[in-house]
């Protein structure tokens, strides 16, 4: 029959009991140790759709339980004993006959306190005379002879609600 789904491969951790202390089963995934090359690959893709649209693929943290936080999340590459560490890439696709999807980093809401902060910071470089890292932001190009205008570029403070906004510093 050729309608049918594939099937699906599920990994589940064993639920912790208890009423205090019963901590939930780990998953872990890890790739084979490379003993004089380099380290096996770890991979996560999503199903290609061959006539309709490819699978999405999640990576999240549980909510908080009633008394709890959620969890953190962390993405990173390995620190390097003797040579440079791995880059850190994060794009969307190149599109046809439509738009490129974008790129969204928002920190959550709360409702007690100052709200959560967005940092991005470049390397520091601990060499002799060395030269920290530096942070570009660049716009898109626009394309087209006449009408192809380039993309803005916003810095914009917080707004106030009954005090003072925030403030924007260049240095």
């Amino acid at each position: 029959v050729d309608n049918k789904a594939g099937g699906a491969v599920t990994v589940t951790a064993g639920k912790g009991s208890g009423t205090t202390a019963g901590a939930g089963g780990a998953v872990s995934i890890s790739a084979g140790v490379g003993a004089k090359a380099a380290g096996g690959a770890v991979t996560v893709t999503s199903g290609v759709g061959t006539a309709t649209s490819s699978g999405g693929v999640t990576v999240a943290t549980a909510d908080g339980g009633s008394t709890g936080v959620s969890g953190a999340m962390l993405l990173k590459t390995g620190d390097a004993g003797n040579g440079n560490t791995g880059s850190y890439t994060v794009t969307t696709g190149a599109a046809t006959n439509g738009v490129a999807g974008g790129i969204n980093m928002t920190v959550g809401t709360g409702n007690t306190g100052t709200g959560g902060a967005m940092t991005l910071t470049a390397g520091e470089s601990t060499a002799a005379s060395g030269t920290g890292g530096a942070v570009t932001v660049t716009a898109g190009k626009g394309a087209g002879a006449t009408a192809g205008a380039g993309g803005a570029v916003s810095i914009s403070a917080g707004v106030g609600a009954s005090a003072l906004g925030g403030a924007v510093t260049v240095t």
